[in-house]
């Protein structure tokens, strides 16, 4: 028996430590998943930064109105 995948496109915007930031976009099975471990990843990025430094790694889901006007700034 065949099933079927169920999948979304979501839209991301990257913020690294330095504040720069990047959107992308993604097909996922289960977003909130997704979302939650990679900003489980920005927070460890954050902890590894020295004692003083900027700690502005982030990840927050956004629309795709969002993510168009982001590229086609860039």
């Amino acid at each position: 028996m065949a099933e079927t995948l169920n999948t979304r496109d979501i839209f991301v915007r990257y913020t690294a430590v330095d504040g720069k930031s990047y959107v992308a976009e993604h097909r996922v099975w289960d977003p909130d998943h997704f979302i939650a471990t990679r900003k489980k990843a920005a927070d460890a990025e954050n902890a590894r930064q020295d004692p003083g430094a900027p700690r502005k790694a982030g990840v927050e889901q956004i629309t795709e109105e969002q993510y168009r006007a982001a590229k086609g700034a860039a």
